[in-house]
């Protein structure tokens, strides 16, 4: 971007982006509670196989657990775009108080 051009943010499209990306969040959620929910029972390879449940076990929590660790890294996201969208919408208000000021003042 060439120097003097300028950032445009538009404050209502970061709300709706934290809003997709909260809904993403909430998707990631579902699938950490069904990894939660389905565990692999110690028989489910039989007798001779009785480590595999085990290891695919330990190897699922592992997974679901940086399943939840996305799912609340993207609702902390959406969260700072919220705020991020309120602190431009507070520097365009302060903005135009001050040149509705100084248009007053002439």
């Amino acid at each position: 971007m060439p120097a003097g051009d300028g950032i445009d943010v538009s404050p209502s499209d970061l709300v709706a982006h934290a809003g997709h990306v909260e809904g993403i969040a909430d998707q990631i959620a579902t699938a950490k509670q069904a990894g939660d929910a389905v565990r692999m029972g110690a028989g489910a390879y039989g007798k001779l196989c009785t480590i595999v449940p085990v290891l695919i076990n330990g190897l699922q929590g592992v997974l679901v657990d940086g399943i939840d660790t996305a799912a609340h890294s993207l609702r902390d996201t959406g969260q700072r775009l919220r705020i991020a969208a309120d602190g431009y919408r507070s520097a365009d208000e302060n903005s135009r108080a001050r040149h509705d000021r100084i248009r007053d003042a002439l």
